[in-house]
C-alpha cells in the first residue's frame, strides 16, 4: 500500500526571495522471498492408566527413550515441554478410575534451502514409530536467516521510497533530497506447518514453501526547488 501527503510552506528570505517547500510524506512496503532454513518436529507422549503413577511411568519410559533416540542425533536441538496429568471422567463414581499422563517434545534442526536432513526426518519417522504423536511439523527461518531476510527487505523498501520520492518530486520540478524521518515496521510470517500425523505408514516427507518477508517504511522527505 502506497499513501502520499503533500503539504507546502511559505519560506521567504528577506524581503525578496520566497519559495513554497513540500514536505512528502511516504509509505513503501519491502519484500524478500526467502527459503525456510530450519526445521521444528512438535511431538506429545500420551499414556493412560487406572492409577497416575502408572499413567506417568508410561509416559516416562517412552520419553526417555525418545530423548535418547533425539540426542543421538547430533545435528538437533531437543527440549521437553508442558506435563501434565489429568483424572479422566468423574472419579466418585463406581467404575474405574483413569488417568491421562502427557509431556511434550520439540526437535529442531538446520533445512538449509528448505530441505531437511535425512537425520531429521529418520529421526521424526522413528519417534512416530515408537509411540509418539506428532503435532507439528513446520519449516522456519533461523535467527540469522530472518536478519538477512529482514535486511534485504529493508533495503526493497528504501529503493520504493526514493523510486516514489524522485517521481513526484520530478513531477513538482523540485529534488527530492535526503528522508528526514524514517519508521520502519517489520512483519515476519509464521511457521510453514504440516498437518499432525499419528501414525507413519512411510518416512516423513518434508518440502516447505518459501517465505516472504515484508518490511514496511514510512519517511519524509522535504523537496527544494531545482536551481
Amino acid at each position: 500500500m502506497k499513501t502520499l501527503l503533500l503539504s507546502c510552506l511559505l519560506f521567504c528570505l528577506g524581503q525578496s526571495a520566497c519559495w513554497a517547500q513540500t514536505t512528502l510524506n511516504l509509505s513503501a512496503v519491502g519484500t524478500d522471498i526467502a527459503a525456510p532454513d530450519e526445521m521444528t518436529a512438535r511431538f506429545s507422549v500420551m499414556a493412560q492408566a487406572p492409577t497416575a503413577a502408572a499413567a506417568q511411568t508410561s509416559v516416562n519410559q517412552t520419553m526417555a527413550k525418545a530423548l535418547a533416540a533425539a540426542n543421538s542425533a547430533k545435528i538437533v536441538a531437543v527440549t521437553t515441554g508442558s506435563y501434565f496429568v489429568n483424572a479422566l471422567g468423574d472419579q466418585t463414581t463406581p467404575q474405574k478410575p483413569m488417568f491421562q499422563a502427557e509431556q511434550t517434545l520439540q526437535v529442531q534442526g538446520p533445512a538449509p534451502g528448505g530441505k531437511a536432513s535425512g537425520v531429521f526426518l529418520d529421526l521424526v519417522s522413528q519417534l512416530q514409530r515408537d509411540g509418539l504423536l506428532l503435532r507439528q511439523l513446520s519449516g522456519q527461518l533461523s535467527a540469522g536467516g530472518e536478519d538477512a531476510a529482514k535486511a534485504a527487505a529493508t533495503v526493497d523498501a528504501i529503493h520504493k521510497l526514493q523510486a516514489q520520492a524522485n517521481a513526484v518530486a520530478q513531477m513538482l520540478g523540485d529534488k527530492p533530497g535526503t528522508p528526514k524521518t524514517l519508521n520502519i515496521d517489520n512483519h515476519m510470517p509464521g511457521p510453514v506447518v504440516f498437518s499432525a500425523m499419528r501414525v507413519a505408514a512411510a518416512p516423513v516427507q518434508s518440502q516447505p514453501g518459501p517465505l516472504t518477508i515484508s518490511v514496511t517504511i514510512n519517511a519524509t522527505f522535504v523537496l527544494t526547488p531545482r536551481t
